[in-house]
């Protein structure tokens, strides 16, 4: 018996992955959390045999919690979620010790090869990701790649706080400028990444590796 649980924030996303594996033998659903706090928590009472994880939690980013996770709990089994096919997200976390990593698209079938896999210590990877960072180890361009724009050092600093949800109070006593400079810094970076908000700042700084 192969014992899961799910982090992810979205409720419908846990309830589907849910659904899709309540019959499948020889997988038992343990526990679902919705934060990287809950997920922190409820592993020092319960460790599964695999977690599915959500790159992107409001209190924080799989990324950086797997790497965690896995220094802590040597033989847990990750496989990262995620919306986007990008290899910059797969080639981080995967570095950061992620066992396989799939889209929240993925079929019954897949999800359970999954899962199984990584179960049984190969690295699970769908088949169009492959393909994306072998045309990238072949100097390939992908057509999910875009193009980003040059930051200055003191932008890179400023994004690299924010990814680590630092205020702008204290990313100005930090670097020993204004908040008026912060927020100046944080407005500039928002165009030139040409997101919405600081959540798509996090995003895209992680998705390029930008810090």
């Amino acid at each position: 018996m192969t014992t899961l649980a799910i982090t992810d924030d979205h409720a419908m996303v846990v309830e589907g992955l849910k659904t899709m594996l309540n019959k499948v033998e020889d997988i038992q659903i343990t526990d679902s959390f919705h934060t990287v706090n809950d997920t922190l928590l409820g592993l020092k009472n319960k460790v599964p045999d695999v977690l599915l994880l959500d790159i992107n939690l409001p209190d924080g980013n799989g990324i950086d919690l797997c790497k965690s996770l896995k220094e802590t709990y040597k033989n847990l089994k990750i496989i990262a979620l995620s919306n986007f096919e990008d290899i910059a997200f797969v080639k981080q976390i995967i570095k950061n010790g992620a066992n396989g990593y799939l889209l929240k698209n993925t079929t019954k079938s897949e999800l359970v090869l999954a899962i199984k896999s990584v179960k049984n210590d190969e690295l699970f990877l769908p088949e169009p990701l492959k393909r994306l960072l072998l045309n990238d180890s072949l100097g390939k361009q992908n057509n999910s790649s875009f193009f980003v724009p040059n930051l200055t050092r003191r932008e890179k600093e400023v994004l690299a706080l924010i990814v680590k949800e630092y205020t702008s109070e204290e990313i100005a006593n930090k670097l020993f400028v204004s908040v008026k400079t912060v927020e100046a810094h944080r407005s500039n970076l928002i165009q030139k990444l040409s997101v919405k908000n600081v959540a798509g700042l996090v995003r895209v700084a992680i998705e390029k590796g930008l810090v």
